[in-house]
């Protein structure tokens, strides 16, 4: 994270960082660094800023450069680190604990179903959540899974451990501490059929009923359905540009009738507000963990859209130290890579690893090994990597066509938020303030446009402008040009109903 306003030069700011990193055990020996133009790019800085930085960097014996192999963080024993990383060492295999019953036998919530799409295969849809799957490297990953299957013998064939594969944990520990500045060793992570999974795992291991659950106000449809199965309260508090308001918590709380004091979980999605798209603000974030550690409640950061954002300064996940004894990281491959995969992973406070084995091993004895075993190839070949920089190259080009389309045409009267980072954004048309949302998307229907109302996702205080959440990571820059244009033309339709 640079300070354009220090008198420090930008490359001394990036090689003094890059060293800190190194000293502190965050980086170490063999990890890969990111190629010059993609850092250069990440920081919004030249690519002669990079380069200069790592020749520092190597001239020090910080790094190392080997062709074919790309530049590395050299061996300990030539960086000078101050603060020794502590060995690895051999640990008993981690064990499932029986957890403790939760089915009463009342009925739970009816499952959430999207309505059903019923359009042509040429229809310009702007669902949200779906990646760029006609831009995902087919033949690399085929190239991993028979890399797996060639070596595959009875004991990849059988029962895996619960917590998953050791080789995929160990690259997602990786993953992490690079790109979120989470330091967790593999040993607490664990992997889970996507990111739900763990969500689910984590109500069944620390919610009892009559305890009370927080989420976003607003948020994600299906996460109701899943905190509400647990017989908790579930208790929407409010979203600001700067995130969760954590001062009402208390105050939201009470309103329901509940105790403060029975606060177990709080769900947030600090790096994308679904479906705001706000980021939290560093004094929000340290004042939720600080609520959360005085209630002894735990933080579920559901980091949705981790790898993909497009403003220089990209804060740390929350789970990132000091926060990780309340925090519980969440994230998933389905945005990234693609959504059938279903691999996703919880991070957990240490004494939170045994109890969520025990409901994993109950719930589905294991994630599927195979794949697994193929996704940790996929991420050690530097596949994953590749991927992730072609796709943020791809989806800034495409989320900048499509701000750049929504205000040609609507100008001064539209409003967007989260633009900033993830995959979607949600468009306010305020110039059609008092007309339905349905009525706007049955018309763009009409036209061969998809688009998705918001006013679902809120409990309380909808938006009083007609709003949509618009995902433009599937669409080309032509496509969606012309579904905006189609936006408009439906907007402007003489016989849509307007505010007296």
């Amino acid at each position: 994270m640079l300070d354009r306003d220090s008198g420090v030069p930008l490359q001394r700011q990036v090689s003094d960082q890059f060293a800190a990193l190194v000293r502190s055990g965050r980086l170490r020996p063999g990890d890969t660094v990111p190629a010059s133009r993609v850092l250069a790019q990440q920081l919004g800085v030249s690519r002669n800023v990079v380069l200069r930085a790592y020749e520092l960097l190597r001239a020090n014996g910080f790094l190392t450069a080997r062709h074919g192999s790309g530049t590395r963080v050299a061996d300990s024993g030539t960086t000078g680190r101050t603060t020794p990383v502590p060995p690895t060492t051999s640990r008993a295999p981690l064990s499932p604990q029986p957890p403790r019953p939760t089915d009463t036998g009342e009925g739970l919530w009816q499952p959430w179903e999207p309505p059903p799409v019923q359009h042509a295969s040429h229809a310009l849809d702007f669902r949200h959540g779906t990646p760029a799957l006609a831009s995902f490297p087919v033949a690399h990953w085929r190239q991993s899974l028979n890399t797996v299957l060639n070596r595959a013998d009875h004991a990849m064939l059988g029962y895996g451990p619960a917590e998953g594969s050791p080789a995929l944990r160990a690259e997602i520990a990786t993953l992490v501490r690079q790109s979120r500045a989470l330091d967790a060793g593999p040993d607490r992570v664990v992997v889970t059929g996507g990111a739900t999974q763990a969500m689910d795992i984590l109500v069944r291991t620390l919610i009892e009923p009559g305890d009370v659950v927080v989420i976003e106000d607003p948020s994600h449809t299906v996460l109701r359905q899943i905190f509400g199965a647990s017989r908790a309260a579930v208790v929407p508090v409010p979203v600001d540009d700067e995130g969760l308001r954590v001062p009402d918590i208390d105050a939201r709380v009470r309103e329901t009738g509940h105790d403060p004091a029975r606060v177990r979980l709080v769900y947030v999605t600090p790096s994308h507000q679904f479906p705001t798209g706000r980021v939290m603000s560093r004094a929000r974030r340290r004042a939720l963990v600080a609520w959360a550690r005085e209630r002894g409640a735990t933080v579920l950061e559901d980091d949705y859209h981790n790898e993909y954002t497009f403003t220089e300064e990209r804060l740390p996940a929350l789970a990132a130290e000091p926060h990780q004894d309340v925090v519980v990281y969440a994230g998933s491959f389905s945005k990234t890579l693609f959504p059938a995969l279903r691999l996703g992973y919880a991070i957990l406070p240490r004494p939170l690893v045994r109890p969520f084995l025990g409901v994993k091993w109950i719930t589905d004895r294991l994630t599927p090994t195979i794949e697994q075993e193929a996704l940790a190839d996929f991420i050690a070949r530097g596949a994953y990597a590749r991927h992730i920089s072609r796709t943020s190259r791809l989806y800034r080009q495409r989320r900048r066509r499509l701000l750049e389309a929504l205000d040609e045409h609507f100008g001064a009267g539209v409003r967007i938020s989260g633009e900033s980072a993830g995959l979607h954004v949600l468009v306010t048309l305020t110039a059609l303030r008092g007309v339905a949302e349905d009525e706007i998307a049955r018309r763009a229907a009409a036209r061969e446009v998809r688009i998705y109302p918001a006013s679902g996702y809120y409990v309380q205080d909808p938006p009083a402008e007609p709003s949509f959440l618009m995902g433009y990571a599937a669409l080309t820059p032509e496509r969606i040009t012309e579904g905006v244009a189609r936006l408009a033309a439906a907007a402007r339709e003489t016989d849509l109903p307007r505010p007296a």
